[in-house]
């Protein structure tokens, strides 16, 4: 196969998603502190829609990645064992670093080698790892989902290929207003490893974040006139993702006032249920067309900036909760009588430099490369 011409937008991409994964999980640490005021419920809220796109943006460049590289048949064994090699081994090393940081009783945890094997299947290591235990179905997946796609591709005509685009994107709308009622269903069947795919693990079932894969694929199979469409209506969808967003906050900032009293809460920003569906599909199109502006007229210094924070993404993205630990002690302690937003920035941006810093290290040392995810050391340009 041909090497495919690299697509720098992609990489601005993962930067971005990383910086928004960070923010949000700082956030969730600062929201709920009891000195928190409305006025921090509703800045944080600014800044958590702001930066909600993070996974369905991770999502969306993984499919569209696999459907730009891999355009012809896939040998399914060797494609596999990449991906162990890539993601899967160094999630399971920071699976255990967290199990054994979090867990409790180390001892325990060694003992119990069932317990460890859940920690893998299912992602519940630590908060942020249930993402790598759902993006993993879609790589295993991948060579299924590839041959079906391009097999309809070479059989439909492109209005066919977009009416079942269209249809999708609905029924996954609805699909995610139905979570509950499939989860019930599966309940009832009692079916070993699925029925607790639909129930307890249902927030990482592939299946509720199929259309930002499939936008993905689109998009890797047709590059170029992706950015020419985003680019020619981008004022209309960026008008959108605005009037979205400003929807949203607002059904934020009301549920704010409960029959006990102000609570701040963000339930209306969770990933899988309809409004948030439509949302998210315009945001990772607002980050697309983004990250082409970027790349078309950017100075070259913030060029450099997303594309080292691409590079290191997904060992940063292991390693930010424990980074985040250590960030949140250290605005804290600094700063104990400082606001709750400008405590939850100086965390964010501590957070950042720290698992960027970690994964930068660990680059460092080929052991470091293979277990943490970092990818091997960029070459210069000639």
């Amino acid at each position: 196969m041909a090497k495919q011409a690299k697509i720098e937008e992609i990489q601005y991409m993962r930067g971005f998603a990383f910086l928004a994964v960070v923010l949000q999980h700082a956030i969730g640490h600062y929201a709920y502190l009891p000195e928190a005021g409305l006025q921090d419920g509703v800045m944080l809220a600014v800044f958590l829609i702001a930066a909600k796109f993070a996974v369905p943006l991770f999502i969306f460049i993984t499919g569209l990645v696999l459907f730009y590289n891999y355009k012809e048949d896939i040998a399914y064994g060797a494609f596999v064992w990449k991906r162990c090699k890539d993601i899967v081994l160094p999630y399971a090393v920071w699976s255990i670093v967290y199990a054994l940081i979090f867990g409790g009783d180390h001892l325990e945890l060694w003992k119990e080698t069932k317990q460890i094997a859940l920690y893998l299947f299912t992602g519940t290591a630590c908060y942020h790892l249930w993402y790598v235990a759902m993006v993993i179905q879609l790589y295993f997946l991948f060579p299924l989902i590839q041959k079906a796609l391009l097999r309809i591709r070479r059989s439909c005509k492109p209005w066919q290929l977009a009416v079942g685009f269209g249809l999708l994107t609905i029924g996954y709308v609805l699909l995610t207003g139905q979570v509950s009622v499939i989860g019930n269903a599966a309940e009832m069947l009692h079916i070993s490893v699925l029925s607790s795919l639909f129930t307890e693990y249902a927030d990482r079932n592939a299946l509720y974040f199929y259309l930002y894969f499939l936008m993905g694929a689109v998009v890797g199979l047709n590059v170029e006139g992706w950015k020419r469409r985003i680019m020619n209506w981008k004022a209309s969808f960026i008008f959108i993702y605005v009037f979205i967003s400003g929807l949203l906050l607002y059904k934020i900032t009301a549920s704010f006032q409960t029959k006990s009293g102000l609570v701040i809460q963000y339930n209306d920003t969770l990933l899988v249920q309809p409004f948030m569906a439509l949302f998210l599909i315009f945001s990772v199109i607002a980050m697309s067309i983004i990250s082409v502006i970027i790349q078309q007229s950017a100075g070259q210094w913030i060029k450099r900036m997303l594309t080292f924070l691409g590079h290191y993404s997904y060992s940063a993205y292991l390693a930010h909760a424990l980074m985040l630990t250590a960030a949140t002690y250290i605005a804290d302690s600094l700063f104990p009588d400082w606001n709750v937003s400008v405590r939850t920035i100086i965390a964010f941006v501590l957070c950042t430099l720290l698992s960027v810093g970690l994964a930068v290290l660990l680059s460092r040392f080929r052991i470091g490369r293979l277990l943490s995810g970092v990818p091997a050391p960029r070459k210069p340009a000639m």
